[in-house]
C-alpha cells in the first residue's frame, strides 16, 4: 500500500510539473523590406542590428493577434537607437507560450534600424556615366 501511494504521488508529482514547465513553440511569420513607407527623396542610412518584441496575455483562450501588437514590437525596436525612423530587412517571429490555462503570445522583430534624411540624391554621378555609355557607342 506505502509503494503504491508513493509512486502515485511521484506520477502525481511529474504531471504537476511538466504542466507548470508549459508549452513554447517560436514560429517565424515571415521577412519585410520595411516597417513603413519611407519618405519620398529621403537618404536612408543604416543605423545597426535591433531587436524589439511585445507580447499579450489571456486567461482561457488565444490572446488578440492583430497589428497592433506588430506595431508595438517595431516601436520598440526603434525606441532601442537614437535617431532611428524606419526598420528596413526585418524579421518577424512569434513564440505562443502555454502555461495550464494562460496563453501568452510574443511577437519579436529583428532587423536594421535606419535614419530617413530627406535631400537630394547624389544621381549626377550616375547621370553623367549614362551619357558617357551613350555617347561612346
Amino acid at each position: 500500500m506505502k509503494l503504491f501511494k508513493n509512486s502515485t504521488l511521484i506520477v502525481l508529482g511529474l504531471i504537476i510539473a511538466i504542466t507548470v514547465i508549459g508549452c513554447s513553440k517560436t514560429y517565424l511569420r515571415g521577412f519585410s523590406p520595411q516597417s513603413h513607407f519611407d519618405y519620398p527623396n529621403s537618404n536612408v542610412i543604416p543605423l545597426g542590428k535591433v531587436v524589439g518584441e511585445a507580447s499579450r496575455s489571456a486567461i482561457f483562450g488565444m490572446p488578440d493577434d492583430d497589428s497592433s501588437l506588430q506595431k508595438e514590437a517595431i516601436h520598440n525596436a526603434l525606441n532601442s537607437k537614437s535617431e532611428a525612423d524606419i526598420l528596413i530587412n526585418y524579421m518577424v517571429f512569434d513564440k505562443r507560450t502555454d502555461l495550464l490555462f494562460i496563453h501568452t503570445l510574443s511577437r519579436r522583430v529583428e532587423g536594421t534600424a535606419a535614419k530617413m534624411r530627406i535631400g537630394k540624391q547624389k544621381l549626377q554621378q550616375l547621370k553623367k556615366e549614362v551619357y558617357k555609355d551613350e555617347n561612346s557607342k
